[in-house]
């Protein structure tokens, strides 16, 4: 079931833009619920059979604060793969408010995730803590794959652009601005190479180069992430004080869990009843990664650590763990279909040991081609994985410690964009659109499309995520 259930509170339209009646919708899910304008349009799931199945796309659309909506709006592509975009920017004009106030938001969701004929993997029964064991990955893989509702080949990013151009001509919209988070840059990319005139502008936040195979260079930049907040830690005196042992303890742990995996017993704060995990090196790495990405998560990190590594208390990396459970939120399936198709095909024959370096290891490198071995491959354009080259104007945003997609991805796209600004946010993560003074930048771009129109200085000013060195929080 998709994490936000969706609910038609009237059939009777309420509005309607080209050729698309909007209708009001309950859009609900723990612990967030809002009344938006929902509508669908019907695509087919084989572009190349007329009579194959139709998919059924979700469009939100989120009306102007202001008087009156200009007529280019905004458009937002989740990452992933798998997000949905109804659920990722549910309330995008709140934090975007300056381009809420004269543009319509539009939230589409890609085929196979969110309420698009979502592809999520039901893994009950299934050991989804793979590890190390590439079987595991592929009974991972299978158990999926037998869920599919569908051709997993025709999920793919090209695709998914062709459906935003279907629905763009269906509004009757003459061109749209597009915001990309992570994988959404790269559909975004690829709707500016295939559909160049349906653009105003672009905002990539989070920048993924078409020529990157996702995958083998992760746990390298997750890698420097890490040893980033290690040396915040190392140059402040009082978190140094705190957490003398901050790396060495991480090392050790990762050492422990290697050999002996923990049982550890905690009150869900799901649920509020009481849980069981058999915590293993896996899950230490992912939450690691994830609080990499989140600087909620990384603020609470260092404590959570210290209190296994010096009092064998796993209760909170458990936890969060547990929280991190994206299932719930990912649709699997689809993101199986993107990554077998658009990555893992094209991983180089170099050698993966460089990564046993990392924390992260080749785990993930060598577990998504074990569970590629047994799902479809899609097939994408002969061009596919050529860098972008075009006109578009484009604002790329990228935050300096981004444990995935860093400032070099955006540098490395921006070398093919002749009307382009990219600008790096201090110390911040992965997706950095709502952080600061970011949001008023984009308004800027959009307003304007203009790149030299941005007034970039508020981002010096930009400070470090505090690190909470006890449970009231960070110090004074």
């Amino acid at each position: 079931m998709p994490a936000i259930a969706l609910t038609v509170l009237d059939k009777q339209p309420v509005a309607t833009v080209g050729d698309v009646a909007f209708r009001t919708c309950l859009l609900e899910g723990e612990p967030r619920q809002r009344i938006v304008q929902c509508a669908t349009l019907a695509v087919p799931e084989n572009e190349a059979d007329p009579s194959s199945k139709t998919i059924e796309l979700l469009i939100v659309r989120l009306p102007t604060s202001g008087a009156q909506s200009t007529g280019d709006p905004l458009v937002a592509l989740a990452g992933g793969p798998g997000q949905s975009a109804s659920e990722s920017f549910l309330w995008m004009d709140r934090w975007l408010s300056d381009v809420a106030s004269t543009r319509d938001i539009y939230l589409i969701d890609q085929r196979g995730t969110g309420h698009s004929n979502p592809q999520r993997c039901d893994l009950a029964g299934v050991d989804a803590m793979t590890g190390d064991d590439p079987e595991q990955w592929r009974a991972l893989g299978s158990a999926c794959l037998e869920q599919f509702e569908g051709d997993p080949r025709f999920y793919l990013s090209e695709v998914a652009v062709r459906d935003l151009e279907r629905v763009r001509r269906a509004l009757n919209l003459p061109q749209w601005n597009v915001y990309g988070v992570s994988y959404g840059t790269r559909v975004a990319q690829l709707y500016m190479r295939h559909f160049p005139g349906a653009l105003r502008t672009v905002v990539l936040d989070g920048v993924l180069p078409l020529p990157v195979a996702l995958g083998p260079e992760i746990a390298v930049f997750s890698d420097a992430a890490l040893k980033a907040l290690l040396a915040q830690c190392e140059e402040d005196p009082s978190c140094h004080e705190r957490f003398p042992e901050l790396a060495s303890g991480i090392v050790g742990l990762f050492q422990q869990l290697s050999g002996a995996p923990v049982m550890v017993r905690f009150e869900s704060l799901k649920t509020g009843g009481w849980q069981e995990m058999r915590f293993e090196r896996a899950h230490l790495t992912g939450v690691i990664r994830m609080a990499l990405y989140n600087s909620h998560l990384l603020s609470v990190l260092p404590q959570a650590l210290e209190a296994a590594y010096r009092n064998e208390d796993f209760t909170v990396l458990a936890r969060l763990s547990a929280e991190l459970d994206w299932s719930d939120q990912m649709a699997m399936g689809m993101h199986n279909s993107i990554v077998c198709s658009e990555d893992v095909p094209f991983y180089a024959d170099a050698s993966t040991e460089p990564l046993n370096d990392t924390y992260m290891g080749e785990t993930l490198v060598q577990g998504m081609k074990a569970l590629c071995d047994v799902w479809p491959r899609g097939k994408v354009s002969s061009g596919f994985k050529a860098p972008l080259v075009s006109s578009v104007p484009t604002l790329l945003l990228s935050g300096e410690r981004d444990p995935i997609t860093p400032p070099a991805y955006g540098d490395q796209v921006k070398e093919g964009l002749n009307q382009s600004r990219h600008l790096v946010v201090p110390a911040r993560a992965h997706h950095v659109g709502p952080s600061g003074c970011v949001p008023r930048l984009i308004g800027q771009f959009v307003e304007s499309a203009d790149v030299d129109s941005i007034r970039a200085d508020c981002l010096q000013r930009t400070q470090p995520v505090p690190l909470f060195f006890h449970r009231n929080g960070p110090s004074p």
